[in-house]
């Protein structure tokens, strides 16, 4: 009788632990598809100005919010985990501009003068680590 005893305690522990680490997985994978949610949408579409500037600041809060760091210009690190990093293309430019550049230069600024032009995410790239979202890059159209 105790040998069974000890059995079926022994089988509710192996189901338990399996319970925890099979909602912990699952939680986990909520908080990072909510976290790629914004980006993901953007991810193929049309976007305007402002929308592009709120992903922006969202990017831009997730950096800061996870403590990642940045180089002598002022431009976010990638650390192989949970940076973002956002690149923009402008029609009348060669250049490739970064979103800290349009966060330093005002992004009150940049919505009034690209509010209503027109922008497409055409690259998305993951980290491999956590398969959160970490590189975006955008063109006008």
């Amino acid at each position: 009788m105790k040998k069974i005893t000890i059995f079926i305690v022994f089988i509710i522990v192996i189901i338990a632990v399996f319970s925890y680490i099979y909602y912990d997985y699952k939680a986990k994978r909520n908080d990072i598809d909510s976290n790629n949610m914004i980006y993901k949408t953007a991810y193929g579409k049309e976007i305007n100005g402002n929308d592009l500037a709120t992903i922006i600041n969202k990017a831009l809060d997730n950096n800061v919010k996870n403590n990642v760091e940045k180089d002598s210009d002022g431009n976010y690190i990638e650390n192989k985990e949970n940076s973002i990093k956002i690149e923009i293309k402008f029609k009348q430019s060669d250049h490739v501009f970064q979103m800290e550049s349009i966060y330093l230069n005002k992004v009150s600024e940049f919505i009034r003068l690209y509010g209503q032009a027109k922008f497409k995410c055409i690259k998305i790239e993951y980290h491999r680590k956590t398969k959160l979202v970490k590189y975006l890059y955008f063109e006008e159209i």
